[in-house]
Formats: C-alpha cells, structure tokens, sequence
C-alpha cells in the first residue's frame, strides 16, 4: 500500500518494506549437492520467504547466501538429514 510523507507542505510518494529482513550465510562444511539445496531451500520456506539466494554452484559451493523475510532462522536440520550452520552477514 501506498503512503505520503510531508515535506515542506507537499505530499510525496513513500516505499516501505512491510517485514523484517533477514541475512544469512548458511554452511555445510562441505560440498552441496543440488538436491541438498533443494531441500534447503524447502526447509527456510516452511517458515520464511526466501528474497534472494546468492550465488550458488552444484557439488562445489559450502555454503550459501540467502535474504529471507518473515520468521528468522536460527538453525536446523534440513528434511535430508543434513545439518546446517546459520550465520548472520555482518554489513547490513
């Protein structure tokens, strides 16, 4: 939804964003499979929105970069039994 904000006495369009963003760097300590990633990316949505995911390369990549909004994730172990470590991105 739109809202104004007064400047000088006029009226001026305003963007917002309406839920808090998150950053984060989640690691496996080793190479991630595609289907790892793919649950993953299942596993934050079941409590947040994904935004963004960084770059990301199948069996190379240890971790990955992900903005999500609505619920903050702390840790967790993805639906294929692998275990996460979820870091903040420092510079946000």
């Amino acid at each position: 939804m739109a809202a104004f904000t007064r400047v000088n006495g006029a009226a001026g369009a305003m963007e917002q964003v309406g839920r808090e963003l998150f950053f984060k760097n989640i690691s496996k300590g080793s190479a991630i499979t595609q289907a790892n990633m793919e649950a993953l990316i299942a596993k934050v949505q079941e409590t947040s929105t994904i935004t963004v995911i960084g770059t990301f390369t199948a069996n190379s990549s240890t971790s990955v970069n992900m903005v999500i909004e609505g619920a903050d994730i702390a840790s967790f172990t993805a639906s294929d039994a692998v275990a996460y470590t979820i870091t903040n991105v420092s510079g946000f």
